[in-house]
């Protein structure tokens, strides 16, 4: 005579499809001990790159935010058949970006984005490979309708001495970065 308990587990067998296990069937300490193993390999090797990612300091940030807007500025510009200005105004430690017009009190300029920068940041200025392209207060660089931009040199250091050169090339997108100040030849 078969017990209802093994009935009902053959019952399941048939309807769900299990496979029946044995009573001491499981992982044994080693195979527990190999899997811990290479988790914590993998998390070694991981959390380095994770953190380094993750939690970016300000300098990073704020170049990170010039090398993007420099290549969207470039397309939208094309795209859009309209000047942009990214306009460096070391006093008030801002980057703002500008259409049609660099001057702010202009009818037919307007503000798209302001940037104010971290406090461990400050814009030391901005180069041009042209004279003639700095004013008093600000220097805007502009991106022109045919999708290429003026040569400039935006300068930035932060309160651990470090310097940063962010290159901007007028026909491409990229801006290289250097770790120290560069000048136009």
């Amino acid at each position: 005579m078969v017990c209802p308990v093994e009935k009902a587990k053959t019952r399941m067998l048939k309807v769900g499809k299990l496979i029946k296990t044995s009573p001491d069937s499981g992982f044994t300490l080693m195979e527990l001990i190999v899997v811990l193993f290479i988790i914590s390999i993998m998390l070694v090797l991981t959390i380095p790159e994770f953190s380094q990612r993750i939690l970016r300091d300000d300098t990073e940030t704020t170049l990170n935010w010039i090398v993007f807007n420099v290549s969207k500025l470039k397309k939208e510009a094309g795209y859009q058949g309209k000047d942009f200005f990214m306009c460096i105004s070391p006093d008030t430690n801002t980057i703002s970006i500008r259409v049609n017009s660099p001057d702010p009190e202009s009818s037919e300029g307007k503000v798209i984005a302001d940037f104010l920068l971290p406090e461990d940041v400050t814009l030391d200025g901005v180069e041009f490979n042209m004279s003639g392209q700095k004013t008093d207060n600000a220097s805007c660089i502009q991106f022109y309708k045919k999708k290429y931009s003026d040569h400039a040199i935006i300068h930035i250091s932060n309160n651990h001495g470090k310097t940063f050169s962010c290159l901007i090339q007028p026909f491409l997108h990229k801006v290289k970065i250097y770790e120290k100040y560069i000048q136009f030849e």
